[in-house]
């Protein structure tokens, strides 16, 4: 009997047997209890919450294909795509929609980094593979001219190439440059799959003290300005002022919720600034328009303007993205509105609300203003839920009286110098979740 056989496939007709084994010397219940522990140390996250039996493990043999291995790729142990691959085959039919077969292949060969815009060499990736190097090149080429892998310098000065990953491509490349077509809608009908949508926040999800991979900024506004010489990360135009290049992008989780429910939710799309080198790929790949300072400026203005979050990268340096949220349609904004994940299970927060009591007014417009429903009023004073609270900053501006404070959080979450140190953290984090598992 086939129980530990090596390998995902040969390990899925292992799994059959033994399967079938367990059922008949034990029922069902306990087959299942003993297969999930079984699953577990294989590292067979596809199948991590159900059993399957003799007849689906064939079936799953016969209907693997270049998209399954490529998602099971993507979805392992390092920190790239989603949590998991869901069931349901959401995420292989999203990989066919945006690559060929032969694109697939070449893809599947290129070594894994959980680095964001991290290089290699054309070299190094024909290494790893059995395509040649003129062919790897024209595919990897091709790819990048629509956007679907990012160019780059790589070590030596060598021209490089990058995978898109969560949060840095996948899935926003589809939707940067607002287009409304069959592909996005069917990108959008795919990705809204219960299973699928569970296994992308899965991948940003993490108990409190873990690391978190974006946080928010308040308002500049809203900061005492004694702090923003202290804390020159902590104010969004300073982030800008030490970039050296700027591209402008639409919304992801707008243009999303404009293909999901054919109307806007009331909050500009064009307000996502991408920075420095994951501009430069951006602009390159067309997903975007390069934007001066001034007018990257202008877009904080006018998205302060409109009550907009700042949401960036969890890192002190080299900051790639500033993106402005609303509680309508953004992931993180709205999960924590819907009160869908505890916030401090999802996002980096480093400063709180406070009320000066006897300052307010019971104007009730801050309660109007927060962008999680975190305030209410109570005697005719404002109140704030600490526990919701994300310390944005938007209330803050708008109390006539000035009865609202943002200070420091007293239990701050943890924080990176770099990308580098912020998504190596990550990526050992999930691993040590995993149990240890390499790729």
């Amino acid at each position: 009997m086939l129980y530990f056989a090596k390998g995902r496939i040969r390990g899925l007709f292992a799994f059959g047997c033994l399967h079938a084994d367990l059922e008949d010397a034990f029922g069902v219940s306990v087959a299942c209890s003993l297969l999930t522990v079984w699953m577990k140390l294989s590292g067979m996250k596809s199948y991590s919450r159900r059993c399957i039996s003799m007849d689906e493990a064939k079936m799953e043999l016969s209907n693997r294909d270049v998209y399954t291995e490529l998602a099971e790729r993507w979805c392992g142990s390092t920190y790239m795509w989603l949590d998991y691959v869901p069931p349901g085959g959401a995420l292989q039919k999203v990989l066919r929609e945006i690559f060929s077969e032969a694109e697939a292949e070449a893809l599947k060969a290129v070594p894994l980094s959980p680095v964001p815009l991290h290089y290699l060499p054309l070299q190094e990736i024909a290494d790893a593979g059995a395509l040649p190097l003129e062919q790897l090149e024209a595919i990897l080429d091709g790819l990048v001219a629509r956007g679907l892998v990012f160019a780059g310098t790589a070590a030596g000065n060598k021209k490089g190439y990058a995978l898109i990953k969560n949060g840095y491509g996948f899935s926003q490349v589809f939707y940067w440059k607002g287009e409304k077509n069959e592909l996005t809608h069917r990108l959008v009908d795919l990705e809204s799959d219960g299973d699928y949508r569970k296994a992308r926040m899965g991948l940003y999800k993490s108990e409190a003290d873990k690391t978190k991979a974006y946080r928010y900024i308040p308002l500049s506004a809203s900061l005492d300005p004694r702090w923003q010489s202290v804390y020159p990360t902590e104010t969004i135009e300073r982030i800008i002022q030490k970039a050296r290049k700027y591209a402008l992008v639409h919304c992801t989780c707008r243009v999303i919720y404009e293909l999901r429910k054919g109307e806007s939710c009331g909050h500009p799309t064009d307000v996502c600034i991408k920075l420095d080198e994951l501009a430069e790929s951006v602009i390159n790949g067309g997903l975007g328009r390069e934007i001066s300072r001034d007018e990257a400026l202008a877009v904080i203005r006018k998205a302060v303007a409109h009550g907009l979050v700042h949401f960036t990268d969890n890192a002190e340096e080299g900051i790639k993205h500033i993106c402005n949220c609303c509680g309508c349609a953004c992931w993180s904004v709205g999960a924590i509105r819907k009160r869908l994940i505890p916030r401090d299970m999802l996002m980096a927060v480093y400063y709180m609300r406070q009320v000066v009591a006897e300052e307010c007014s019971g104007c009730a417009a801050c309660v109007v203003a927060c962008p999680v429903n975190a305030v209410t009023m109570a005697d005719g004073v404002s109140r704030v839920d600490m526990d919701w609270c994300i310390g944005c900053g938007v209330c803050a501006p708008c109390c006539p009286n000035g009865a609202v404070k943002i200070v420091e959080n007293d239990k701050p979450p943890a924080f990176a110098k770099n990308l580098q140190e912020l998504y190596t953290r990550l990526d050992s984090e999930r691993r040590e979740r995993l149990g240890g598992e390499k790729q």
